[in-house]
């Protein structure tokens, strides 16, 4: 039976007609392309922001391994949010980062140890063609990445000289408040608690103390260890039997100032003073224990201790130590440098500390002190010659507490090695830093 002509016909125009084909099309792929679009913007999207996550978790390693505060620390949380903060200015969350501490150690010549910091975070954005009607990202997409960062340091031995002059018996807080602990307890507390850190190392890291004022002590004798030009050992008790600034201020005529220099690290025994003599005046050369200091417990006299690896020695050996002197910065440095040469660390750093000026010993006429006139001599330098190992250029770190100094430390010590802390807080920093000075480098991260 054939089909009727008229529906025929329409038949065969219906197959050949083509219009509305691409719609049908479009319709049937219509979902697919969106989601090809969706997934291709916002993918890329996500990348990017994982890659700047990357870049915010390795600076953040960086930084918590340049200051290295330890497992736990609050420290930690604060300077990780804010590098993630600078790089992730448009994340809608931020989360807290997790964050582990590595340490390790390996012997050889120098004893290295290590310490590494591996971070990992997540952070949320809302999707911009999130939909119900074809494939794509969630409303909203967590981004997580981590960072790692390992610093290296070979075994260090420290010598902190510490100003031992009557002032730091103020508090830290300011003298006319009253309130807080003393200037000197508190350089003694930052002192042991490096020194317990640096033992963690386990590889032969060494502390040592040297109290300074006009000079430094050993038993019951005083050694300021400056060469002297020719004196009679009559007048050179004379001149400390009195401390008066016109009395006193004639010690820095009598010194040779380029045999001082010379004679770096060699011990000097131009000056020796027994503490107990009546000729020495009561609070010259760490001899004087004030009143005061038996109020605090304070009762030991304040003299040098070697280089140890025993932190809890070091700490039973300074922590009662009395300040009593005047300040002579140079009489410190001269020891201490004398103390490192006979360490045999492969990084040596002398951590200089005073609250005043030098105070009389100076040149009335010149107004320059001794200090400051080894200084011109060459002192400084001398110094790092002598702490230099085949390792490690030697170090010099000066941190003025309290006050503004005219002499030219920064010059003495270099810019980045010269600290001034009004509190606390920035003394201990300045401490910590003047013994930490490397910064660390990335390492491999987890995947």
């Amino acid at each position: 039976m054939s089909m009727p002509s008229p529906q025929l016909t329409l038949l065969r125009r219906f197959i050949s007609d083509r219009r509305g084909a691409f719609a049908i099309s479009l319709a049937i792929l219509g979902a697919f392309l969106l989601s090809m679009a969706a997934l291709g913007l916002e993918g890329s999207r996500y990348i990017t922001e994982r890659a700047r996550l990357s870049d915010a978790m390795e600076q953040a390693a960086l930084a918590l391994t340049a200051e290295d505060n330890g497992e736990g620390a609050s420290r930690n949380d604060v300077l990780s949010m804010s590098w993630l903060g600078a790089y992730m200015n448009h994340a809608e969350k931020i989360d807290k980062p997790i964050i582990r501490v590595l340490h390790g150690s390996a012997d050889g010549v120098h004893r290295l140890a290590w310490v590494e910091y591996r971070l990992s975070s997540k952070v949320q954005q809302s999707s911009w063609f999130a939909s119900s009607y074809f494939p794509s990202f969630n409303k909203q997409v967590k981004v997580g990445d981590n960072g790692a960062a390992r610093k290296f340091r070979s075994n260090i031995d420290v010598a902190f000289t510490v100003d031992f002059s009557g002032s730091m018996r103020w508090p830290i807080d300011g003298r006319d408040t009253g309130t807080g602990p003393w200037k000197i307890s508190v350089a003694k507390e930052i002192v042991v608690r490096l020194a317990r850190q640096l033992a963690q190392y386990d590889i032969d890291n060494k502390v040592a103390f040297v109290p300074f004022g006009w000079g430094t002590r050993k038993g019951n004798i005083c050694t300021p260890q400056f060469v002297l030009n020719t004196i009679t050992p009559e007048k050179l008790s004379g001149l400390f039997s009195n401390n008066s600034n016109e009395n006193v201020s004639q010690l820095y005529r009598y010194i040779n100032y380029p045999a001082t220099i010379a004679a770096i690290p060699n011990q000097v025994n131009d000056i020796r003073l027994n503490v107990n003599s009546n000729y020495i005046a009561d609070d010259l050369c760490l001899s004087f224990r004030h009143p005061d200091d038996f109020e605090q417990g304070v009762m030991t006299q304040a003299e040098t201790v070697e280089l140890t690896t025993d932190p809890e020695y070091l700490n039973s050996a300074i922590m009662n130590m009395a300040a009593s002197d005047r300040t002579l910065a140079s009489s410190g440095m001269l020891e201490a440098t004398q103390v490192l040469a006979k360490g045999t660390a492969a990084r040596k750093v002398l951590v200089i500390v005073s609250d005043g000026e030098d105070n009389p010993l100076y040149d009335f006429e010149n107004k320059i002190g001794i200090t400051q006139s080894l200084i011109e001599a060459g002192l400084c330098e001398k110094i790092r010659r002598v702490l230099t190992t085949p390792s490690s250029v030697g170090k010099i770190a000066f941190i003025a507490l309290q006050y503004s100094p005219t002499s030219d430390w920064e010059k003495c010590v270099g810019a980045n090695n010269f600290y001034t802390a009004r509190n606390y807080q920035e003394f201990e920093d300045a401490m910590t830093r003047a013994v930490y000075e490397e910064v660390g480098h990335n390492t491999l991260k987890d995947y």
